[in-house]
């Protein structure tokens, strides 16, 4: 889609690389935000005696300046969520912002676009009664929506949260971190469920193809399982219509735990997805 049908772009044909991306979900986005750099450096350190290598994703914030860890999107590419919000109004919509005020231009034809956007940038203004753009605004409505609540383990899903240590999931898919002290109370020192480390891994196969960020073509976040009962298709382009199918499709660092999900008995796999739709 475009503005006018002569600005269209179009997929040059030296392209090589042809990735699809599920939207990522935005429950509890704002306890995630809230979760220290330094608990998200120190697990890179918990992994190597774990004998993983998930590595922080290290971004120039630009909503503050500063180098924080990424959290955010499947390549943990920003790591506030204002700069989450501006980013997507710009590349996903189209509407630049005070943090990202250049258009994108199709296919980078500068002359193109100016032949058709006749609005100034940036096109997200601040409103003159809060001061707020709607980046702010959007931000903000991410940064309070609830995390997703775990249902009551049946004694099936409490036997699969055993094998989901035991096979080697739970090296990556930590279940729990901590906010940071913070003046909202819902935020301050609050536990959360997010069966995640939020770091980058090597995939394999299993990678998209794309360097974002600091991540090559073959890393990816570990994806929070919490709520992951609400939102299937599963991985980042939705090619698992099942639970199951996913862990199937673990490959680079995950492979050991998928073979050892493959070597599970029926019954076993059975209790370890009863636990995942618990989360």
């Amino acid at each position: 889609r475009a503005i006018d049908p002569q600005a269209l772009e179009v997929v040059p044909a030296q392209a090589n690389v042809v990735a699809q991306r599920l939207s990522t979900p935005l429950f509890g986005l704002g306890l995630i935000e809230a979760i220290p750099d330094e608990t998200l450096l120190a697990n890179a350190e918990r992994q190597k005696s774990l004998g993983l290598n998930g590595v922080p994703a290290l971004v120039n914030d630009v909503a503050t300046g500063q180098v924080r860890v990424g959290r955010f999107g499947w390549k943990a590419q920003q790591a506030t969520l204002l700069a989450f919000s501006a980013d997507a109004f710009v590349n996903e919509m189209g509407i630049t912002n005070r943090l990202f005020p250049t258009e994108n231009a199709p296919n980078g034809d500068a002359a193109l676009l100016a032949r058709f956007d006749r609005v100034a940038d940036p096109e997200d203004r601040p409103d003159p009664a809060s001061g707020k753009a709607d980046i702010d605004v959007v931000a903000e409505f991410m940064r309070y929506l609830a995390g997703p609540s775990a249902l009551q383990f049946t004694q099936t899903a409490l036997q699969g949260r055993q094998t989901f240590e035991q096979i080697g999931c739970g090296g990556c898919h930590m279940e729990q971190m901590t906010t940071g002290p913070s003046d909202v109370a819902a935020l301050n020192f609050k536990a959360l469920y997010l069966y995640s480390d939020l770091l980058l891994h090597d995939m394999g196969s299993l990678g998209d193809g794309i360097a974002q960020g600091t991540a090559g073509p073959r890393d990816m976040k570990t994806a929070p399982l919490w709520g992951l009962r609400a939102r299937a298709p599963y991985l980042h382009d939705g090619r698992a219509g099942t639970v199951d199918r996913a862990i199937q499709l673990h490959d680079g660092e995950a492979l050991p735990a998928r073979n050892a999900y493959q070597a599970l008995t029926a019954a076993q796999r059975q209790q370890l997805l009863a636990f995942l739709a618990s989360i």
